[in-house]
Order: C-alpha cells, then sequence, then structure tokens
C-alpha cells in the first residue's frame, strides 16, 4: 500500500527495490514516477534529485540490475575453482532471481533500445559465465556453447511461461540441465 507523500529521505536502491516490485507486478507500463513516489511516499522532488529525469532513472535502474543480478552473480561463480561447484552456485543464484521483474524487463527491452542493450549485456554476460563453467566441466567447446545457450534459453522460457514463477519447477529444471552437463562431461571421459 503506498504510504502517504511526506518529506522523508528514501535511498536510490529504494527506488531500484520499489521498481523492479512494480515491474513485476504490473510491467513497464506501470513503472511511473508518480507511481514510484507514491509507493515510495516521497515527492517528485526526491525522485529528481537522484536521476535528474526518466532516462537518468531507466539508466541507473538498468545498472543496478546489471550489477546486483549478473555482475555480483558472475563475480562470485568466477571465484569457485572446480567447475561443478560453480554450475551449482549459477544454478542457485539463477534460481533467487526476481523472475516475474526479469519477464517484465525482457518485454519491456522490445520497445525501449536502453533496455534493450542492457538486456543483451545482461544475457550475453550469462551466457558466457555458463559457457566457461560447462568448458570447466571438460565438455568440448561447441557442445559447451550449446548447453549455456539451452541453460539461458531454460531461464528465460521459464520467465516468459508463467508469473509468478514455480520456483519447485524451475529448480527440477535446472538439476535436470545440470544432469545434461554431468552426463556430457561422463561422454567425454569415455571417449
Amino acid at each position: 500500500m503506498p504510504r502517504p507523500a511526506r518529506h522523508q529521505k528514501v535511498t536510490q536502491g529504494q527506488y531500484f527495490e520499489a521498481a523492479l516490485a512494480r515491474l513485476a507486478a504490473h510491467g513497464a507500463d506501470g513503472l511511473t514516477i508518480g507511481g514510484l513516489c507514491a509507493e515510495l511516499g516521497v515527492t517528485s522532488g526526491s525522485f529528481y534529485h537522484y536521476f535528474g529525469s526518466w532516462a537518468g532513472f531507466v539508466a541507473a535502474l538498468l545498472a543496478h540490475w546489471e550489477a546486483e543480478q549478473t555482475q555480483r552473480i558472475v563475480d562470485q561463480a568466477s571465484a569457485v575453482a572446480d567447475p561443478e561447484v560453480r554450475l551449482d552456485l549459477l544454478r542457485e543464484q539463477a534460481g533467487a532471481l526476481p523472475h516475474d521483474a526479469e519477464a517484465a524487463i525482457r518485454a519491456w527491452s522490445h520497445a525501449d533500445e536502453a533496455v534493450g542493450q542492457a538486456q543483451f549485456r545482461v544475457d550475453r554476460l550469462r551466457h558466457n559465465q555458463l559457457r566457461e563453467a560447462v568448458l570447466g566441466m571438460g565438455v568440448p567447446a561447441d557442445r559447451a556453447d550449446r548447453l549455456a545457450t539451452m541453460g539461458l534459453a531454460l531461464l528465460v522460457g521459464l520467465q516468459q511461461l508463467a508469473r509468478p514463477v514455480d520456483g519447485v519447477a524451475l529448480r527440477a529444471v535446472f538439476d535436470e540441465f545440470g544432469a545434461m552437463v554431468a552426463d556430457q562431461t561422463r561422454r567425454v571421459g569415455q571417449a
């Protein structure tokens, strides 16, 4: 429930959290300056103080999303030497993403070039990290690339199929994907 507007201090992070929640609930059309400010109980002056404009807000929101929901995960996974543990970490982290907000961002990316560019960067980074984990398990490069594409497609597809995303089904699909990668590793070892 929106809080009544009053002179209170909110952080940029609170704007981003509220924006992701609004995206999840209402899609990009429901993400407005007025809606955010009403939800946070602040005036539009607070919004303009932090972001200067709608375009400034969108750029900051996308940078936050890329940093927190992709780069942070990639950095954590890159710090893990064991490729099987790295793949498990990536699957676990993928399960914890704000799936409904991500589905809304993907839909928004078709209508807004800046959002589309951010979506492309996120997809590329996620694909590359997954590919590196699979490569580390000894899967040949061409198969590792296809498996990474498949893993990313599973994530994106499940985010698009239903809202809210069924976390149990998502984990089961990711577990099956992990089993496929392990099977490829065994096949390589037997060849």
